[in-house]
């Protein structure tokens, strides 16, 4: 009994381990990702605006096609 709950608790150890570092891996992606858009709408303000406003008339359709569904 006693060397199951042992166990148990190593286990839960690790597994509390190995999400902290993919945590700590995602968080220095995502600040990476970061940067990497930072620069290029830097370098490309007109392409980055253009590429905001595909995707946003994009997902206004989307949207308005499945209001339009409903009624």
């Amino acid at each position: 009994m006693v060397g199951d709950e042992t166990e148990l608790a190593e286990r839960a150890k690790m597994t509390v381990e190995e999400l902290q570092k993919k945590l700590g891996d995602l968080k220095e992606f995502a600040e990476t990702s970061r940067v990497e858009l930072e620069a290029m709408i830097r370098r490309r303000p007109l392409e980055s605006a253009g590429v905001v406003f595909l995707a946003g008339v994009i997902v206004g359709v989307l949207i308005g096609s499945a209001i339009a569904r409903r009624s």
